[in-house]
């Protein structure tokens, strides 16, 4: 008996082995298939979620890279423009604000502090639904607080166009 395969499904990896009418596709081929998706998916896996974020109301805007570790997923980092280095986050807290209907992703709110050797690490908050983010703000230890929007003009394949220079 032979096999044959036939992509289906939203994924571009999701694929059924049936016996069908369609062309033949050598096994070898479907191996070599297989590999190939297997390697771009590990090399999606070493990439690091990030998002490009500027501040909102100042007079003159802090821009931030918010990145979230895909291989560790309650820790991360910041940087600023201009900063010194990168600033260890470590999540605190994610909750679900709003289940949302019809299969579409729920609103979830996250807490991020801060990792600072002198204790003077603020807070991240942000509320998302899936890729969305719909607020972000970074709360001071004194409680003063700076809101942020996405930035997706500053973004690269690598990070924010500021950071990777």
């Amino acid at each position: 008996m032979r096999f044959y395969f036939q992509l289906s499904g939203p994924s571009p990896v999701s694929f059924t082995l049936s016996p069908s009418n369609h062309a033949e596709v050598p096994v070898n081929k479907l191996i070599g298939v297989l590999a190939g998706f297997l390697v771009i998916s590990s090399a999606i896996a070493d990439q690091n979620d990030f998002r490009c974020l500027k501040s909102i109301g100042l007079k003159s805007p802090l821009k931030l890279q918010f990145v979230i570790q895909t291989d560790k997923d309650d820790s991360g980092y910041v940087i600023y423009r201009g900063g010194s280095g990168p600033i260890s986050i470590k999540r605190l807290e994610e909750k679900e604000l709003t289940r949302v209907p019809g299969g579409r992703p729920s609103e979830f709110e996250t807490q991020w502090r801060e990792i600072t050797s002198d204790g003077t690490g603020g807070t991240y908050v942000f509320v998302s639904q899936g890729a969305l983010i719909d607020d972000f703000r970074y709360i001071r230890k004194d409680g003063k607080i700076f809101r942020f929007e996405e930035d997706p003009d500053a973004s690269t394949d690598k990070g924010c166009e500021w950071a990777t220079k």
